[in-house]
């Protein structure tokens, strides 16, 4: 018997969806409601945890990763938004 904590199945398609997934989440918000783009990848995420088919932890986790994308690119956006402000 293996340990699966030092044999892990390497399932970078799988990740690679997640993180597709997660980043469609900017394109279904149109840049209107671009404060809410966070809301989707995270709600992927967390539904992919929770359902028992292969390699959902996988494209949980590549989910996850657009999540913090789309969050850093936003507060990115945040700064920049206000910084072109004040230079006005």
């Amino acid at each position: 018997m293996t340990n699966p904590e030092v044999i892990r199945t390497q399932r970078p398609g799988v990740l690679l969806a997640g993180l597709f997934v997660g980043f469609a989440s900017v394109c279904l918000t149109m840049g209107v409601f671009w404060p809410f783009a966070p809301l989707f990848p995270a709600l992927v995420a967390g539904v992919a945890a929770v359902v028992p088919v292969k390699g959902h932890f996988e494209f949980a986790k590549g989910a996850l990763i657009a999540l913090l994308g789309v969050v850093a690119f936003e507060i990115l956006f945040v700064v920049l938004m206000f910084v072109g402000a004040e230079l006005r």
